[in-house]
């Protein structure tokens, strides 16, 4: 572990966070996604897995904790490579729908199968009942500082 700057809990946590990104990098680089277009792959995912409706590019920012226009330039890069459709939205003119491909899904569920792995690994150094705190710890910290934003 790298020599703690006496920065406390902020320190250790965003160290932490950074070690993860930086391994997770790694595991999805074979797949050829960075953590972010990884992140909203998982978005669209989901949806497809579940066959909910699509979800526009302000509701994946929303849900992600990415601005607008960080959304925007992923998704359209990703529907460059053919992994995402941009379309229209039925409802709304002004937003756009964003789907996965055929070739998006697949990229997805195997990009998945790397990362359920790879975080298994990550965290396989807390027990179960460690891990269920430190996940409700996590859970407590967003909430309060979404309250405060």
């Amino acid at each position: 572990m790298a020599q703690s700057s006496g920065g406390g809990f902020g320190y250790t946590l965003l160290h932490t966070a950074q070690e993860w990104r930086t391994e997770a990098g790694a595991v999805l680089a074979p797949h050829e996604l960075t953590v972010p277009q990884f992140l909203l792959m998982m978005a669209l995912y989901r949806q497809h897995r579940h066959d909910w409706p699509s979800l526009t590019q302000a509701e994946v920012a929303l849900r992600l904790g990415m601005d607008a226009n960080t959304t925007s330039q992923i998704a359209r890069g990703l529907e460059t490579r053919g992994l995402v459709l941009r379309s229209p939205h039925p409802v709304d003119a002004r937003a756009r729908a964003l789907t996965l491909t055929a070739a998006g899904v697949d990229r997805a569920s195997a990009a998945s199968a790397s990362a359920r792995a790879f975080n298994d690994l990550f965290f396989s150094v807390l027990t179960a009942q460690q891990q269920d705190l430190f996940g409700t710890f996590l859970e407590s910290l967003t909430t309060a500082s979404e309250k405060r934003s």
